[in-house]
């Protein structure tokens, strides 16, 4: 054994294992569960589109992963988990950012697309995002190529964060990161106050890391609106699908869009698919606007 610029080497005897490397580190944790994989491959009517539906969501998420500037850790048989290294306490913004961006995206396509996968059953994922700030990483060499692990405190917060009840894009986090991220679009957050039955279902009766937790909400709380607002807000949406800038080719919607078209045929299928649900959905409010507006106008007083 031999420490090496603050890392401990262990040189097992182990035949094709050269090498461990432990090594501290901090950084932003993304852990992705598929909802209720258990019952769908205990279904004989779910189970082969299951079999199916995970590979590609595997392909999908390390695209996604690294298009986002992290680490593809593991595949977990129904979810992953991904790393964003954070040395400096400023980057924190930036990557919590890319994580949340991604984590939207992977949501709205599955839940949009289906990845492709034909299916009555419907597939959804969830997400768990929290700061490790100790992470153990442990690299291990082999004879012909390397991995890389790692465990602490955040690792398994994270996963157990996958189980919360959320809304649309199913993420729970902790406010920290909410706090230093960009406000996230098409969403909001919620404070979650976890009773004495959720602890012990969803984290086993501990208590760290617990005291925090915020989950995604689709919109805000309904309440009656004017006529007026409504068309101030079609007419913001409208606005943004007419004045789209040209794409940064590094951005993170570049890279995971020209990877996905790169990929297999079901993947240049669902991305059509998604454009297709967008174009819609603007083609809609479009027609929907003139017509809210006249009506607003037939109502005035003379």
């Amino acid at each position: 054994m031999a420490c090496v610029r603050g890392r401990i080497i262990h040189e097992p005897r182990m035949t094709g294992i050269k090498k461990f490397e432990f090594e501290r580190s901090r950084g932003i944790i993304w852990a992705c569960d598929l909802v209720k994989s258990s019952k769908f491959l205990n279904d004989n009517k779910s189970a082969d589109a299951l079999e199916e539906f995970l590979p590609r969501l595997y392909w999908t998420s390390v695209i996604a992963v690294e298009a986002a500037g992290g680490q593809f850790i593991k595949w977990t048989g129904d979810g992953f988990l991904a790393w964003f290294e954070t040395p400096l306490h400023r980057l924190i913004s930036e990557k919590a950012s890319s994580v949340f961006r991604a984590a939207y995206l992977m949501t709205t396509l599955v839940n949009i697309t289906q990845l492709g996968v034909k299916s009555n059953q419907k597939f959804h994922i969830k997400h768990g995002v929290c700061f490790e700030h100790d992470a153990l990483l442990i690299n291990i060499c082999h004879s012909d190529h390397q991995s890389l692990d790692l465990i602490g405190r955040g690792v398994v917060l994270a996963f157990r964060l996958t189980g919360l009840p959320t809304g649309h894009p199913g993420i729970a986090t902790q406010k920290d990161l909410i706090t230093v991220s960009l406000a996230p679009v098409g969403y909001s957050w919620a404070a979650k106050k976890l009773c004495l039955e959720e602890r012990l279902k969803y984290f086993k009766g501990e208590s760290w890391g617990t005291t925090s937790i915020y989950v995604s909400k689709a919109g805000t709380k309904r309440r009656a609106k004017s006529r007026q607002s409504v068309v101030k807000s079609i007419k913001k949406v409208v606005s943004k699908f007419e004045t789209i800038p040209s794409m940064d080719e590094n951005s993170f919607t570049a890279k995971f869009v020209n990877e996905m078209l790169r990929g297999p045929e079901w993947c240049g299928e669902a991305m059509k698919q998604y454009t297709a649900y967008t174009v819609e959905i603007y083609n809609l409010l479009k027609k929907t606007l003139p017509v809210i507006e006249r009506a607003g106008e037939e109502r005035k007083p003379d």
